[in-house]
């Protein structure tokens, strides 16, 4: 063989002692085939998903918390007036003192019921009802006054209505019930002690200077008729809607 042609063959393998690289067979079939088994960790996965439900669900309790959390007394009021307005309906009785108490409106509006001190003293028995909604005008005339329950009612034009006892939906008085005096300015209170003579106190509220409507419909939180404000001696006060549900019965046409 010649020199030109010794050049030309590979080089002889390197000494294992004189190379950084091993082949597969220096190794060994294990050591080349060993994969090592990545196994999930069960364990470690269920504390992780235990974890996120009970973050999650705290988040969604405390936006439920806060959905559900009382309002304002004045917020509570507008809602309260705004839901109310669409069952309770009054008008405003024009006095020659410039006082504007209110009257409820009973079935198609031929019949009102106020308190009795809405109408005391009055020089005559007829009187102009004010709607607030569009200031329409309509005459009324005092048809019953019953001192001892604390009422008036008056008939509308000449209309005879049969559903004179026809009420909004009513609500049971309980003490300590939260209540609103729904003349506008939506104060609240809580229902306090009945009195000997029928009418229930307003607690937290001043006992003079009150300036709120006689007759003003008194509702609970929900909207529910409790009965029509007064006053007793200057303490704020309200005849029950169970008493103004028996005396319209009482009136009302067989």
């Amino acid at each position: 063989m010649s020199q030109h042609e010794d050049d030309a063959l590979p080089p002889a393998p390197q000494p294992q002692h004189e190379r950084v690289w091993r082949h597969p067979s220096e190794l060994g079939f294990a050591a080349h085939t060993l994969r090592v088994e990545q196994r999930a960790d069960i364990g470690r996965t269920g504390r992780g998903l235990l974890l996120f439900s009970l973050v999650a669900g705290s988040l969604l309790l405390m936006g439920l918390v806060i959905i559900v959390q009382p309002r304002t007394a004045e917020t509570d009021a507008v809602g309260v007036i705004e839901l109310t307005s669409r069952s309770v309906e009054v008008v405003e009785l024009e006095r020659e003192n410039g006082a504007a108490p209110m009257a409820m409106v009973l079935g198609d509006g031929t019949y009102l019921v106020t308190t009795w001190a809405a109408v005391d003293s009055a020089t005559d028995e007829t009187f102009m009802t004010i709607d607030p909604r569009d200031g329409r005008r309509r005459t009324a005339n005092i048809v019953h006054v019953d001192e001892e329950m604390h009422l008036a009612v008056l008939r509308v034009g000449n209309g005879n209505d049969t559903r004179i006892d026809t009420l909004p939906a009513m609500a049971k008085v309980a003490m300590g019930h939260r209540v609103i005096v729904a003349d506008g300015a939506g104060r609240p209170f809580s229902v306090g002690e009945r009195l000997d003579d029928g009418l229930v106190i307003l607690d937290g509220a001043s006992s003079t200077g009150s300036n709120m409507t006689e007759g003003a419909p008194v509702l609970d939180r929900f909207g529910g008729l409790m009965g029509l404000y007064t006053e007793e001696n200057t303490e704020p006060c309200f005849v029950p809607i169970e008493d103004v549900e028996d005396l319209l019965r009482e009136l009302a046409p067989d």
